[in-house]
């Protein structure tokens, strides 16, 4: 009687246990599901806004005054992107994250992004937002314009820097596909036209981009398009040089 007492008894200490293992089996399921999805719904959220932002610089340029400043409004918390907590640099960009933390103390959640207007490269399918600075918060919605560069169409090097996305179609996932002769088209907020002729692609290390993208490296009128790359750990980029063409818009 006793062993019969004592084999039930454990039979419901192992049903009890493997209920248990059942339990935490299905939430750990349930959380790696979950973690497999993050990335692609913050993808296609950011996506979304990017093609917002596109659609506010497409109606600026169609308005009664295309030359007024074009601003855009986004979350500074969320869809974050792997690995922006450094610039093309290598470094923690400097200045960056103290100016979002002010925005998020000041804005309840939210910043303004101004926009200079559109990126084209149609042989790889880009065409990106480019706003007039390349922060973290700027860089995740399209294409940043480095301040210390000139602007587009002026003599001198015009720097423009963008992600490497891992998902097609994002960003500068597919620059280096680019070849030479491509063209490199810029629209801008006041009607403006811009084609340059890739001429030039290279990778250099992030101590060596400060030069690169400075707006006195070209006396001629230059375009500059740079990236991060999957090798060394991350601690090269692509960089994409072009000329400015005579056949401007």
């Amino acid at each position: 009687m006793r062993d019969s007492i004592q084999r039930q008894k454990t039979k419901k200490k192992r049903k009890k246990i493997n209920n248990l293992l059942l339990i935490i089996s299905i939430v750990l399921c349930v959380a790696g599901i979950i973690l497999l999805l993050i990335d692609p719904i913050k993808n296609r959220i950011r996506k979304k806004t990017v093609n917002e932002g596109l659609d506010a610089i497409e109606s600026q340029m169609q308005a009664t005054d295309p030359s007024a400043e074009m601003t855009f409004v986004v979350p500074i918390n969320g869809n974050e992107i792997e690995g922006e907590g450094y610039d093309y640099f290598g470094d923690e960009i400097e200045g960056t994250t103290v100016n979002i933390e002010d925005e998020l103390s000041a804005s309840d959640g939210y910043a303004t992004l101004n926009g200079i207007g559109i990126i084209n490269i149609d042989s790889i399918d880009c065409r990106i937002p480019v706003w007039d600075e390349a922060t973290i918060l700027s860089l995740r919605y399209g294409a940043g314009h480095y301040p210390d560069s000139v602007m587009p169409g002026e003599d001198g090097n015009c720097s423009i820097l963008a992600h490497h996305m891992r998902e097609t179609g994002s960003m500068f996932n597919r620059l280096d596909e680019v070849q030479a002769g491509d063209i490199v088209r810029l629209e801008m907020i006041d009607g403006s036209v811009y084609e340059y002729q890739v001429d030039s692609i290279t990778i250099v290390s992030a101590e060596e981009l400060d030069t690169r993208i400075a707006g006195d490296y070209f006396s001629d009128a230059r375009i500059t398009l740079v990236t991060c790359t999957y090798t060394a750990e991350g601690k090269m980029r692509l960089v994409v040089s072009g000329f400015l063409t005579d056949d401007q818009g």
